[in-house]
Formats: structure tokens, sequence, C-alpha cells
């Protein structure tokens, strides 16, 4: 039987990232592989399965794990060598790599590789396709790598997941509630809410999502809102977070604002997983146009705003316009299907073809 690793140094997460190298693992199992994670622990790894509610099951090898973290070139060439295809994803840095098929995937456009380096032209001799998240990610990365062997596959969305549902005059932003270095710009949405109500005081705003650091920048965010009808709910659970989506007639999210993505493209969105998320349970996007979000919004879909005017302007033109907002609400549902999870699975299983 073929045989094939994985290797995703933040499977722990659980994140957008680790569903993608989950889901090339179910394509590849799918695809007859024998498919082994280099991972010292299997209880994360059956609840990453379980959390991202994948049938398959995987093997686990903790020694692999510590090749990949610590290993010399000779266990490095020992361990991958025995691989019909290997699958790393990378952390910022290039691996050793010697499958007889040998797959990086870049999930954040990491702008200090190093491709040109000696020790990295070895790497890169043996790595036979870069894969992307997104095209923007590509474009940032790939002026570091080689551009012949870079190829976008959009992350897996589980769209079935998300269904309008009854709307109400809603308007949700999904994204964490991060350091203020790190921030999502919540900050930014509440003064653009503020601009908004003062228009029309029929909305109310949520955010919503996992709260990773302490509370005060939580706290600072609800300071900002003061009485404005803002609803803050930090790390919902999915069944509250598809209820979310369903109910919710628009969409916001700001990552990004004000930051020079060509200096600084780590810090605006390198997809948009909430976004589509959102589109499939029939909420229009009113996002910030820097990063993937291009990829994934239309004028038909949504609307890509440049500042708090746009983003209240745009929100406005909907509210104001119900056909309009119904029109473009079932095309974003409509367009959201091109991220599916079948659609990703089956670009995997052409890209690792008949090896």
């Amino acid at each position: 039987m073929k045989k094939a690793l994985v290797y995703d140094p933040y499977l722990d997460t659980m994140g957008g990232g680790e569903r993608y190298a989950l889901t090339v693992a179910s394509a590849l199992k799918a695809a007859g592989y024998l498919v082994t994670f280099a991972w010292p622990d299997r209880r994360t790894l059956r609840g990453a399965v379980d959390r991202f509610n994948l049938e398959s099951d995987f093997d686990c090898d903790a020694i692999a794990h510590d090749v990949f973290v610590q290993g010399s070139l000779f266990s490095k060439w020992k361990l991958t060598k025995e691989y019909n295809l290997v699958f790393f994803v990378s952390d910022g840095s290039l691996p050793f790599l010697f499958g007889r098929k040998n797959l990086v995937h870049f999930q954040v456009p990491f702008t200090r590789i190093g491709g040109n380096s000696l020790i990295n032209l070895g790497k890169i001799a043996r790595i036979d396709k870069f894969i992307y998240n997104s095209q923007f990610t590509k474009n940032i990365v790939e002026k570091q790598l080689p551009t012949s062997r870079g190829q976008v596959i959009y992350p897996p969305i589980d769209i079935e997941s998300f269904v309008p549902g009854k709307k109400e005059n809603l308007i949700l932003s999904v994204a964490r509630f991060d350091s203020p270095s790190h921030a999502k710009r919540q900050d930014v949405l509440i003064d653009a809410f503020k601009a908004l109500h003062q228009e029309n005081k029929t909305f109310k705003l949520i955010l919503t999502g996992g709260l990773l650091a302490g509370e005060e920048y939580l706290d600072s965010l609800k300071a900002k809102a003061g009485k404005l009808p803002i609803e803050f709910i930090p790390n919902p659970d999915f069944g509250q977070l598809k209820k979310l989506y369903a109910k919710a007639k628009i969409f916001w999210h700001a990552t990004g604002y004000g930051i020079d993505e060509v200096g600084q493209p780590e810090k605006v969105e390198h997809f948009g997983i909430t976004t589509v998320e959102a589109m499939a349970a029939g909420a229009v996007p009113v996002v910030i146009n820097k990063g993937g979000q291009r990829e994934i919004v239309t004028g038909e879909t949504g609307y890509l705003c440049d500042s708090i005017e746009e983003i209240v302007r745009s929100t406005l033109s909907l509210i104001n316009s119900p056909e309009k907002l119904k029109l473009m609400s079932q095309k974003a549902t409509e367009a959201a299907k091109e991220f599916s999870s079948e659609r990703f699975i089956r670009r995997v299983s052409e890209l690792v073809g008949n090896d």
C-alpha cells in the first residue's frame, strides 16, 4: 500500500489550517494511501479529527514528529525516504524531504524564507510542489521560491454546516479577540457601527470569536462600545456559531485595516474562512479590501471597503434596499460552494494523480 506522511506543527491549535491538513489526509486516504501524522499525541490527533467532523482515522508517529522538530539530516532522510508522499505544513522554514513526492504547504505569507540561500536551494530541489491557501499568499511567498512549482488550493469550508435561517436585523463579525498587536480590528467595527447607528437604529452588532489572550482587550472593546446595541460573545461553541451565521443579514470583517499588505502581509487575511462561512449562511460580506478577501468577495456577492466610511455606506445601501440585500445574499450562498470540502478533495486528488 502507498504510504503518506503528514506534518503540521500547529495541529493542536485546531484552526482553519489544521482542517486543511486533515482534509488533505482524508483525500490521500480516499486515494488509497496509508496516512500517518508526525505527531506525539494520538489524543490530540483524534480530537482534531472529531473537531472537524471527519470520518477518517490516521496513524500517529511520535518519533517522526521528533525527527522533524530536532532530527539530523540523516534521520530526516531515513524517515521520509520510506514514504510515497510527504505533506509538510511550513512554519516559515523549508524542510529536508526525501519522499517520492514532496509537497510543502504555506498558509501564511511569510516574507523571510530565504529561498536563495545555498542550504534552502538544496531543500527546494527535493520539493515537487508548493501549495498555497490563496493567490495572495502565493504572490508573497513566490518572491522567494520557484514560481513554476506553485499551486493555489483554497481551504476546505464545511459549507453544509452553515445554512441561511430566519434573518434578523443583525450584523455579525467572527474573529478572535487577540492582543492589540494581533488584533482583528474589532475597534474599527465599533467605530463603523457607531456611525451606522446614527443613520439607522434598527440593527445590532454581534462580535464573537475565540478569546485567546487575557480579557483586557475584550474589556477595552466593551468600554469603547458603551451603550450601543453591541453584543460580545467570546468563545462560542459550534452550535452557537451556526445560529449566529444563520440569522445575520450582514457580515463585517476588518482584519488588515490600516495595514500595508506589501510590507506586513501576515497582518491581513491570508484567505478569509469566516467570510466564506458567513456567505454560505446568506450573510452578505462587507469586509476590508485586503489580502485573500479579494478572492472571495465580488461586486455581486458583497463589498470590499478601504475605509470606515465605505463600510458604513455599503452597509446602509444594503439596509435601505431589501431587494438588493436578498439578491446578494442568494448570490453569496451560491458563491460559497466554490470553496466546499468536496471541491478541495477533488483538487488534492488531481494533484497526487496516480502516484
